[in-house]
């Protein structure tokens, strides 16, 4: 089954998001733009000079140690931009996932290119570094497309939204939020139209087998096989009434409903399955469940990082939540 069929989409200056649930297509499509892939038919232009940001951060960028041994004004201010710090040259490994982000993004606003395609750009990120990377991102001057899940950054940044589905692309010249909001209005409008469909092709089909009863019942009456070969008078009755034509009277009728019927159904609406989506937990108390208790100390998690931390105890029941700076 093909990802895309009849995909029409123009890409203008600045930024533009393209969204949907997992699994619809979303780097799919920034990998067909950046050439990674190759479309089975159709062409894709303007797409000569782009640079693809991944989603992961497993791999350190190429040319990476190109752009911070670079000392242009361009290289500084984007390093400044991105708050990247010169020890991370040769510190991929030890370096954590939004630490890496924040490279990625930098050589992709480093290297000249007409089309920048980044894939879900907050991955890893706090709010501080998040706030970076979203002023970062407003310096790029070409055309950008943008994938994510984060509305924050999706209302910031773009002004064209794509929602991905079912094999379709809709196009909204709007940002995020007002563009979900104008689908979501249209899926409600094609929902009461369908409703409406249905009603009128469920009137039309009871027509329908009630006009042909009449048809049917017509047919008897206008039949001369129960009548005497003597009894001429019925059979001139009968003869009349066929050459005037009112037996065929019902069967137009039937024949009228019948093409008004295929016209509804070759114009059906087709609406999308709502499903219910999410996942409830039966929880019980356990019954051996201790507190936990943790004494104060310093733990080194890097070459020159050590993280202090005063006693603490976790008690049953307990939400923690962990929050900091990335790294």
């Amino acid at each position: 089954m093909p990802i895309f069929e009849d995909l029409n989409l123009e890409f203008e200056q600045g930024w533009s998001c393209i969204v949907g649930a997992n699994g619809s297509g979303k780097s799919t499509l920034l990998k067909l733009i950046s050439k990674e892939f190759k479309a089975q038919s159709g062409t894709i232009k303007g797409n000569d000079l782009t640079y693809y940001c991944p989603q992961s951060t497993e791999l350190m960028p190429q040319n990476l140690e190109e752009f911070m041994l670079t000392y242009t004004s361009k290289a500084f201010k984007i390093r400044d931009l991105l708050n990247i710090q010169d020890s991370w040259l040769y510190s991929w490994e030890r370096l954590s996932h939004g630490e890496r982000k924040r490279l990625q993004l930098a050589l992709a606003l480093f290297v000249e290119s007409d089309v920048l395609l980044i894939d879900e750009p907050t991955n890893h990120l706090d709010s501080t570094s998040k706030k970076i990377v979203i002023e970062a991102l407003k310096s790029f001057k070409g055309i950008g497309i943008l994938v994510s899940h984060d509305r924050e950054l999706l209302d910031t940044l773009s002004n064209n939204t794509i929602i991905v589905k079912n094999q379709k692309a809709i196009c909204y010249k709007t940002f995020y939020s007002n563009a979900i909001n104008e689908h979501n209005k249209y899926l409600e409008h094609l929902q009461k139209s369908s409703i409406k469909q249905n009603h009128e092709l469920k009137k039309l089909k009871k027509s329908i087998q009630l006009q042909q009863e009449k048809v049917s019942q017509s047919k008897k009456r206008m039949s001369k096989k129960n009548i005497s070969k003597n009894d001429s008078d019925a059979r001139n009755k009968i003869n009349l009434a066929r050459l005037t034509g009112k037996d065929k009277n019902d069967g137009q009728a039937v024949s009228k409903l019948q093409t008004k019927q295929k016209h509804l159904l070759e114009s059906s609406i087709k609406t999308e399955k709502n499903y219910n989506v999410g996942i409830t937990l039966n929880a019980t108390k356990g019954k051996n469940i201790f507190p936990i208790a943790i004494e104060k100390g310093i733990l080194d998690i890097a070459e020159d990082k050590t993280l202090s931390y005063p006693v603490l105890a976790i008690e049953q029941g307990a939400k923690i939540g962990i929050v900091g700076d990335s790294g």
